[in-house]
């Protein structure tokens, strides 16, 4: 197991929120693959430690095979049972999500001047919200491009709110969005995963001007 990756997965729970009565889903997708499901209960597990170490280590296993590691980003109901959480099944709204990546479709990793194009589209609209008043994100490099983490407390999970989150990133893609890179207007499910940091984001085929790239809290 690389040091890096275990050092950096913990930073997770930066953004990831776990409680003693937490449900985490684990993803695990591969283009070559059957994707893999994996459900943990914070109730089944000694402490929260336990909990996420437990996810930490079948994250880093998972991708170290080629899968790339997604978790469920907003906290699962207490009640759930399933084998995976559909958008009924999230207790509340944790986060927003704004998620800037290339603007044109591409089999293959992100090269150097894409990512620094995504850089400076997020830094523009963490200024932007700021100004806003809206404090600053959680930063993270997600392998092929950028995520900004915005608290929103307990937002219900009711279709008010999700046409809230909708239309929100629809605007900013409307004000931010260039030629190169753009914000994924579709990320506003209440169930949506997103990406672990400490893994490796595999897209296509690698070469040394569009390497694979761990996916990395910044801030």
């Amino acid at each position: 197991m690389n040091n890096n990756q275990q050092t950096e997965i913990k930073n997770l729970w930066i953004f990831k929120t776990v409680s003693p009565n937490s449900i985490l889903e684990l993803r695990a997708i591969a283009s070559n693959k059957s994707p893999i499901t994996k459900i943990y209960r914070a109730d089944q597990f000694i402490d929260i430690d336990t909990l996420q170490q437990a996810f930490e280590d079948e994250a880093i296993k998972l991708n170290q095979v080629g899968y790339n590691i997604y978790v469920v980003m907003n906290p699962i109901k207490e009640s759930f049972n399933g084998q995976s959480a559909k958008d009924e099944d999230i207790a509340h709204r944790d986060l927003l999500l704004i998620d800037i990546d290339r603007a044109t479709a591409s089999k293959e990793p992100a090269n150097q001047a894409e990512l620094e194009a995504a850089h400076s589209l997020s830094e523009d609209i963490s200024t932007y919200l700021a100004g806003e008043g809206w404090g600053e994100p959680i930063k993270v490099l997600s392998g092929n491009g950028y995520h900004l983490y915005y608290k929103l407390g307990q937002l219900p999970n009711d279709a008010k709110h999700k046409g809230l989150v909708e239309s929100s990133l629809k605007e900013l893609a409307n004000r931010f969005d260039t030629s190169i890179v753009k914000i994924d207007t579709c990320v506003f499910n209440a169930s949506r995963i997103t990406k672990v940091p400490g893994t490796i984001a595999y897209k296509g085929k690698a070469s040394l001007d569009r390497p694979y790239r761990m996916a990395r809290v910044l801030s």
